[in-house]
């Protein structure tokens, strides 16, 4: 049962943060880790990165499961784990294929940095944002990062103290820079998705197998050729995460009903909440985290609340995406151009109503039941 309690409308509050195990070894465990170079720990205890520790890795997404135990902030996937476990990859990448230590700082850094801009629900609300105020996760790391927001100049410090160029670094993140190494974040086999998806994967279906995202960039890093079979067994788990977590209809109804929320309420928002956390995001908006508590209780109960107190959410329709990833066989890899020619994606959406979504919801539960 979820720890409830209720303000002074009647509305439902539970814990901020559901409690998930911690990362497993095949992650980085970064309440762990202690980066041996002082660049990448300076850049890590930054009020840009510690901010990330409060925003949840897959976003409204998070909410599905149930909280439990005393220690409910302690540990969950989130934003800094993801962004350290992408630098512990490039790190990896960069001592089997002996590169200085300037270029294995880029790369690393690149990796600490990629998700800076990241706003709270992490890509939940960040359609509604953009629609609204033309704010997303790039432009708010790219401000972030120049020193124009209220996190402060931290990073451009340790940048100037250390010699890196933060130009290369964005280059990197941004996938403009035209490096030997640039791939690793531009093409579709990238270390920010291979750490991603490793780590989705985990979120959903820990008694199974997992995918050892260090040995595959392992592959990449000490091969001539490229590893086809790892690759492409990774690019069929991201199609598999997609349909069993992301466009599940449980994950499509928990971001649709943020997106809902956000949108009638627009008004209640401004441009630099994108830079709230989700603690923030709690304190000032409750509500939309009772209705994460409903849908999470029982749809039935979700849709019989929702009638009662916010109809409106029910009627809006929001643009839930629809995404295949396939790889191309008769293509093969000599080139990174190639990448994005083995591994294909295609992108689709389709308007749906919340009450449409509760109602798949409710379908799948009772199929499943």
């Amino acid at each position: 049962m979820d720890t409830v309690w209720r303000d002074d409308d009647g509305w439902e509050r539970l814990p901020l943060f559901p409690e998930l195990p911690p990362s497993p070894p095949l992650l980085v465990d970064a309440e762990e880790r202690v980066f041996a170079d002082p660049f990448l720990a300076e850049l890590a205890h930054t009020r840009p990165l510690q901010r990330l520790k409060n925003i949840g890795f897959l976003g409204a997404l998070d909410y599905i499961r149930t909280p439990n135990g005393a220690d409910l902030h302690r540990r969950r996937h989130n934003r800094y784990d993801h962004s350290l476990g992408v630098a512990e990859l490039a790190l990896l990448y960069a001592d089997i294929r002996g590169l200085n230590r300037y270029e294995s700082r880029i790369l690393a850094a690149a990796g600490i940095l990629h998700d800076i801009g990241h706003g709270p629900l992490s890509h939940t609300l960040e359609p509604v944002f953009n629609a609204n105020f033309g704010i997303n996760h790039h432009k708010a790391g790219t401000a972030i990062l120049d020193g124009k927001t209220g996190l402060g100049s931290e990073i451009q410090e340790i940048m100037r103290a250390y010699k890196i160029d933060l130009d290369e670094v964005v280059a990197m993140v941004d996938g403009t820079h035209t490096g030997a190494h640039a791939f690793l974040f531009s093409s579709p086999i990238n270390l920010d998705t291979i750490e991603g998806i490793s780590r989705s994967r985990l979120f959903a279906a820990k008694a199974t197998r997992p995918f050892n995202p260090k040995r595959l960039v392992a592959l990449i890093a000490a091969e001539a050729a490229w590893p086809a079979k790892a690759a492409d067994e990774f690019w069929r788990l991201k199609d598999s995460v997609y349909n069993m977590i992301i466009h599940h209809p449980s994950g499509l109804l928990f971001d649709g009903l943020a997106q809902a929320y956000m949108f009638l309420e627009i008004e209640q928002f401004r441009p630099s909440n994108f830079l709230w956390n989700e603690e923030q995001l709690r304190n000032r908006q409750p509500r939309l985290f009772s209705i994460f508590a409903w849908a999470r209780s029982s749809k039935r109960r979700a849709l019989h609340r929702l009638s009662e107190k916010s109809p409106k959410i029910l009627e809006h329709a929001v643009k839930a995406p629809i995404r295949h990833f396939s790889v191309n066989e008769s293509t093969s890899v000599c080139t990174a151009a190639d990448l994005s020619k083995r591994y294909v994606q295609t992108k689709l959406s389709r308007n749906i109503s919340i009450a449409e979504l509760v109602g798949e919801n409710m379908m799948t539960e009772a199929a499943t039941a």
